[in-house]
């Protein structure tokens, strides 16, 4: 019996691809917000085959109080988490201003 040390290159490959597939999965993102003077809706398509739940981490800073996916927050210095049940592969979310009149704020999505 022939033990072997060799490195079997055509399973490495294969693997380092399905772990390049895998972990590629566009199933998360982000949006910068600096246009205050308007609403805005944003959108993603993602490639997640069941989804089930949203959660955006919302961050940065507002004159006044936002808006995001019709939950208010308070202006100032922002650093929130929202969880939503979401059971589609596109991702819609309206952005209001509210009060604020300025500002820049960053919205990461994710599709766990």
């Amino acid at each position: 019996m022939r033990h072997s040390t060799e490195v079997n290159y055509k399973n490495v490959f294969f693997l380092g691809i399905v772990i390049c597939f895998l972990t590629s999965c566009k199933n998360k993102g982000e949006w910068v917000i600096s246009d205050f003077s308007k609403d805005t809706t944003l959108t993603a398509n993602t490639r997640v085959r069941t989804p089930v739940a949203l959660i955006l981490q919302i961050s940065g800073y507002a004159s006044d109080s936002i808006e995001v996916k019709s939950i208010k927050l308070a202006g100032g210095r922002i650093q929130e988490e929202l969880r939503f049940d979401h059971y589609h592969r596109k991702i819609s979310v309206k952005f209001s201003p509210y009060k604020a009149k300025s500002g820049n704020i960053k919205i990461r999505y994710y599709i766990p």
